[in-house]
């Protein structure tokens, strides 16, 4: 599938979407359940093949220039999941899910993706027709559409991300800012066992994973109460230097003044990076040796 916004994903992994009947209605199946099915798998094939004019010879009179200007993505493969009819069976709302994947950087990332189509019976023959839609799934949850936003076709997806992205950049960036953490600089002291700790929180409605890349100074631990984090979840990011630790082979030497290190913090799908500063205090003894100047750069970290 196509990026649908530049430079921005959606998901971690496979987006799932559960599966309904193939069929919702009370009254029974009508006889031209079966030309729907066959119509539909003519429109969506399109998507597959990428051999448009065959979508185009099922989209209604009416509703013909509003189909060529609507942005068309690419699927690996689409298959239909619900039909509901309404108004006597003369018109249907098709659920189809198809198997395509999110960019997001050079990373290619399988989902799996639920489109909606209206449909009506004319004549004889079932054609595709618009609704715009007012709501849309994205690889962060739902995105609501103004009323006045303007039509894009029938993609719901495709539709509703055009309409709330006309300013990719921007909307990256609030997408991002959902991802926050407290602080960017923990404090550790170099002569003794001693802690700190920064906390994630993750404010979007979709999951996200996050890791953190290892650094090698005997004694100092990094460890997350979380590496999954659901909608609303918070991880707390724990920073330890311990004089215990087995890793420690040189005995006093642990003791002595380090150097400033940074942790790297990544979250995925976003791609983010946040890099946590690791300071070291020495001891009182020793930071009394030092400059007035130097001194003082040592208490502000």
């Amino acid at each position: 599938m196509k990026r649908l916004i530049p430079g921005l994903l959606a998901i971690a992994g496979s987006v799932a979407f559960a599966q309904e009947s193939t069929f919702n209605n009370d009254k029974g199946v009508p006889e031209s359940d079966a030309a729907l099915r066959s119509r539909v798998k003519q429109f969506y094939s399109a998507s597959v093949t990428g051999k448009w004019r065959d979508a185009f010879a099922v989209v209604a009179d009416d509703m013909q220039d509003t189909y060529l200007a609507a942005p068309k993505d690419n699927y690996n493969s689409c298959e239909t999941t619900r039909i509901n009819y309404s108004e006597n069976f003369t018109k249907a709302t098709v659920l189809e899910t198809c198997q395509g994947e999110y960019r997001w950087h050079a990373s290619h990332i399988p989902a799996t993706v639920p489109l909606s189509s209206t449909w009506k019976f004319v004549d004889g023959q079932w054609y595709w027709y618009h609704v715009k839609p007012t709501e849309v799934m994205t690889p962060w949850g739902i995105s609501r559409v103004k009323p006045d936003a303007p039509e894009q076709g029938d993609n719901a997806v495709t539709a509703g991300l055009a309409a709330v992205a006309r300013d990719p950049m921007s909307l990256a960036r609030s997408i991002l800012t959902q991802v926050k953490i407290d602080k960017g600089t923990v404090e550790l002291r170099s002569w003794e066992t001693s802690k700190d700790e920064v906390h994630i929180h993750n404010g979007m409605p979709g999951h996200v994973t996050l890791s953190v890349d290892p650094l090698t100074l005997p004694g100092l631990k990094i460890t997350a109460s979380k590496t999954d984090l659901d909608a609303n979840g918070d991880s707390t990011i724990l920073f330890e230097y311990r004089l215990d630790d087995a890793t420690i082979t040189c005995g006093e030497c642990a003791k002595h003044p380090k150097s400033t290190m940074t942790a790297m913090v990544h979250v995925q799908p976003t791609g983010q990076t946040f890099p946590v500063t690791i300071n070291f205090a020495i001891p009182p003894e020793l930071e009394k040796q030092l400059p007035k100047e130097l001194q003082h750069r040592q208490k502000k970290q």
